[in-house]
């Protein structure tokens, strides 16, 4: 009997230890995305480091909306690569300093994000949507860019303001 009441006592201490071990999920990165409006046409500044020019973006099922502010430069990005791989298309962007660059990303069958926390540009862009962001690049450097749920899966690129 005392076999038993201690065979049982240690079968539940290994449960209830591996039920508070379990894994537990942080939430993936402590971004607050930008969360554009779903009406066409319509621009919804986002935050932005002081020393960068306003962000703005818009939304629309099959083409992106008119910016407010006129781009020098326009990239369309592709948010995974003909294969199905996780990759931005083109993975590497090279931009002036001082330039207004609209980016126009295009979500194929997945969520996606285009994220550079080094100059508050954070995002996401639904399975099937086209987002566009505008944003004027004021200081030179490298910066990276990542897709927040795809990142460990190496979808990360790259700007570089020259």
């Amino acid at each position: 009997m005392l076999k038993k009441l201690l065979t049982t006592v240690a079968i539940l201490s290994t449960f209830s230890i591996v039920i508070a071990c379990g894994e537990n999920t942080p939430p993936k990165g402590s971004h607050e995305p930008v969360k554009p409006a779903a009406v066409p046409a319509a621009q919804q500044p986002s935050s932005a480091p002081p020393s960068a020019a306003p962000v703005t973006s818009s939304s629309s099922s099959s083409s992106s909306a008119a910016s407010s502010a006129a781009a020098d430069v326009e990239f369309a990005i592709t948010l995974q690569d003909e294969n199905g791989d996780y990759a931005y298309k083109p993975g590497e962007i090279t931009v002036s300093t001082g330039k207004t660059v609209k980016f126009t990303l295009t979500a194929q069958e997945e969520f996606h994000t285009f994220t550079v926390d080094d100059l508050g540009i954070d995002l996401e862009v639904e399975a099937g949507d086209t987002q566009s962001i505008t944003f004027t690049f004021d200081e030179p450097g490298s910066y990276d860019l990542i897709c927040i749920p795809h990142e460990s899966l190496g979808m990360v690129g790259k700007i570089i303001v020259q």
